[in-house]
């Protein structure tokens, strides 16, 4: 049930980020379409992300019961729509300091849930440049 439930918020979310409406939630959340690794289908889903010096951070949160992330692992091309703009990246995971740092300062109140987690995984999107 919690899954269904998961996925018809995921379904809001992706509709409202891709709608003019987009401010209401872009300031957080952006929406990172990635290939699957076996599959070779792209999967889009919304995420919350910080921003410094055009490279976007996320912060994957309970990262042992989702899998999307480990797609990235050794760097890939992602698309993300950023407060309205289709954008092309190269994302990797991450768990260094900086990314620490980066998503700390945009969301300060992450700091305990960083923290509990058994290894923080992030990803780090960079090289971003407009989408066609």
């Amino acid at each position: 049930m919690r899954n269904h439930l998961q996925r018809v918020g995921n379904l809001f979310v992706i509709g409202l980020l891709r709608s003019p409406l987009h401010r209401l939630a872009s300031g957080s959340l952006l929406l990172i379409t990635y290939r699957g690794r076996r599959s070779g289908r792209c999967f889009t889903i919304p995420v919350m992300y910080a921003e410094r010096e055009g490279t976007l951070t996320i912060f994957v949160g309970h990262s042992e019961r989702k899998r999307w992330w480990q797609n990235l692992r050794v760097g890939a091309e992602v698309e993300v729509r950023l407060r309205g703009r289709r954008l092309r990246g190269r994302a990797r995971v991450v768990g260094d300091s900086a990314a620490v740092e980066t998503y700390l300062d945009r969301y300060p109140r992450a700091r305990r849930a960083i923290e509990a987690a058994p290894s923080p995984t992030f990803v780090r999107v960079a090289a971003l440049t407009p989408s066609s």
